[in-house]
């Protein structure tokens, strides 16, 4: 009774494996060799700056769509040719050619901090109660954004962010993943520097004061000069990029009291 139970057991096993086989190969879609051919060309970062979970998933939508969408950042004009060429897309346009800056710009000696944090070393959890550091505007310093970059750009050094603007590829992840909103991407143009004001704080200048050596006062000095791109909002300085030009920018820069505002040469 058993053996005749265990045949027919292992006979039924045996047909659904058959069957399941033979549906495996009726059933299966072919992909587009194409695919593979425009995944060879990608650099396989996985970064998803393109929109997509992944670089298969891109290629496979290139081939489908014939067309390129926002382009692999991490590619640049190069691959982005090349992939339009393979999947006959029609557009080669991509993202504007952008670079993150950190709106922070103390070190650890800058930042005044008043109460003693002992909870998870993130970002994230930090900023929910409020810990580290008194201004809450500011960088918590436990790097968060460092782990979320795809390419490596971003580095801590004395609770300071840097990010490495050869290595950037302006995907978007620390702007999406900072808790405390203090990434911004900036148009770049090509051998131009790139000015930045590195501070987030938008209290008045007693509060500033109270919590930070290198924060923005909100003075409007950098605003004054002459044909200036600067400007202020929520007592905060910021620039238009659509304005700026080299000469205002350095003056602004030169004129400002507390030394926040930064640049990162493209090199």
């Amino acid at each position: 009774m058993m053996i005749t139970a265990i045949l027919t057991l292992g006979l039924t096993g045996l047909a659904f494996s058959i069957l399941l086989s033979l549906l495996s190969k009726k059933l299966k879609i072919e992909e587009d060799p194409r695919v593979e051919t425009v995944l060879e060309a990608l650099p396989g970062l996985n970064c998803g700056a393109c929109g997509f979970s992944g670089c298969r998933a891109y290629a496979a939508a290139v081939v489908k769509e014939q067309q390129i969408f926002s382009g692999c950042l991490p590619g640049g004009t190069e691959v982005n040719e090349k992939i339009a060429k393979i999947a006959g897309a029609q557009n080669i346009e991509t993202k504007d050619h952008k670079k993150a800056v950190c709106r922070c710009g103390a070190q650890t000696n800058e930042k005044k901090q008043s109460s003693i944090y002992n909870g998870p070393a993130t970002c994230k959890s930090s900023h929910i109660t409020g810990g580290v550091i008194d201004c809450i505007w500011g960088c918590l310093g436990f790097g968060d954004c460092i782990a979320i970059c795809p390419v490596g750009a971003i580095s801590l050094r004395d609770k300071k962010i840097y990010v490495d603007i050869k290595k950037c590829i302006g995907c978007g992840k620390c702007v999406d993943n900072c808790p405390r909103n203090l990434f911004e991407l900036i148009p770049l143009k090509e051998n131009t520097d790139i000015y930045y004001v590195g501070c987030n704080n938008k209290e008045k200048i007693l509060e500033v004061k109270e919590v930070c050596d290198k924060g923005c006062i909100g003075c409007g000095i950098c605003a004054r000069v002459n044909n200036s791109p600067y400007y202020l909002k929520d007592n905060l300085s910021y620039v238009d990029y659509a304005k700026a030009q080299n000469t205002p920018l350095e003056e602004g820069k030169a004129k400002c009291p507390t030394k926040c505002i930064f640049t990162v040469k493209d090199v």
